[in-house]
């Protein structure tokens, strides 16, 4: 089961510099549905973090950029983890790139999800994906 959480900046992520705003926290739905949630603060500060590395690695005609991590089961520490951009008029991520830090980005996704509620933090995949207008999203992957 994924869900996807999209926060918009307030600002270009090319800045880095993101306020973002601050949407009510939903329910999660019931078993086997799926559909978009508002995030909590914490989620939002650790996307900001996590955007804040991408950018840093993206070229200049960058337009979509995205971060992968996948463990192989629940609550694993560690993992894989692999950043791709799209570029120009290109909207599906697909050429590789390095962020600021390899690994940052994916261990400060794995800490935060000891803030996630219980019924959440399962997750053995996720992908962080960055639009250069400024939004981003993050869509978590269940086991079945």
């Amino acid at each position: 089961m994924k869900r996807l959480i999209i926060v918009p900046l307030a600002c270009v992520a090319v800045a880095a510099q993101a306020q973002l705003r601050m949407p009510a926290e939903k329910a999660p739905p019931p078993a086997g549905k799926s559909s978009s949630q508002a995030a909590s603060s914490s989620e939002n500060e650790t996307v900001i973090e996590i955007v804040r590395c991408m950018v840093a690695g993206l070229p200049e005609d960058w337009s979509v950029a995205a971060m992968e991590i996948n463990l192989e089961k629940p609550f694993d520490t560690t993992g894989d983890v692999r950043y791709f951009v799209a570029r120009g008029s290109e909207t599906k991520p697909t050429e590789p790139f390095a962020p600021c830090d390899v690994t940052q980005p994916a261990k400060t996704l794995i800490q935060a999800r000891k803030t996630q509620p219980p019924e959440r933090q399962g997750w053995i995949g996720a992908r962080v994906t960055v639009f250069r207008d400024g939004k981003f999203g993050i869509r978590y992957g269940y086991p079945k």
